[in-house]
């Protein structure tokens, strides 16, 4: 199973990534980058994050920055195995909805609870990810055992078809 090592936050508010990476870096498992712009994001994805904190808005990284969105698929098309999660000041359903559409795993409102609710979206990615590797386990187990029955049906057919296995019991 793949664990979470490595966490960008990526955001170009500098007190605010800060801030985020101060209250994750209590896990100390976690190895956490800090980038103040969605470009710079991007030329470090063979770093191989497993979770990537982004920021919807790059309004102070200067006008022809990507915006959150182009900077979410560009990920998603290069490392769909990386879970994004989208951090925002606006508080709109709509920026929400769009940015799930586009294959963040959540979005988070820059709120008083927004650290809290950080740390509960690592946790729950941790968890998909020990269940799907648990699906995994399960569908292989699966696929052998059926495999075992096929086969040991297949060696019984054969035994009665040579006369080894008659209808009758020996006893009888």
């Amino acid at each position: 199973m793949k664990q979470v090592k490595n966490i960008f936050i990526v955001d170009d508010d500098p007190m605010q990534a800060m801030m985020l990476q101060d209250y994750l870096s209590k896990y100390s498992t976690f190895t956490i980058s800090v980038f103040n712009s969605g470009e710079e994001c991007l030329s470090n994805l063979d770093k191989e994050p497993q979770i990537i904190f982004l920021d919807y808005n790059f309004d102070k990284a200067g006008q022809d920055a990507m915006n959150g969105i182009d900077i979410l698929k560009e990920i998603k098309a290069k490392r769909p195995e990386t879970e994004v999660v989208m951090i925002s000041g606006q508080d709109r359903i709509e920026v929400a909805v769009n940015t799930i559409k586009y294959g963040a795993f959540d979005y988070i409102v820059k709120s008083e609870s927004a650290f809290h609710r950080s740390e509960n979206v690592i946790f729950n990615i941790i968890k998909r990810m020990k269940l799907q590797h648990e699906a995994t386990l399960y569908k292989k187990l699966t696929i052998g055992f059926a495999v075992a029955l096929g086969s040991f049906i297949l060696a019984v057919l054969i035994m009665y078809k040579m006369g080894l296995i008659t209808k009758s019991p020996g006893w009888m």
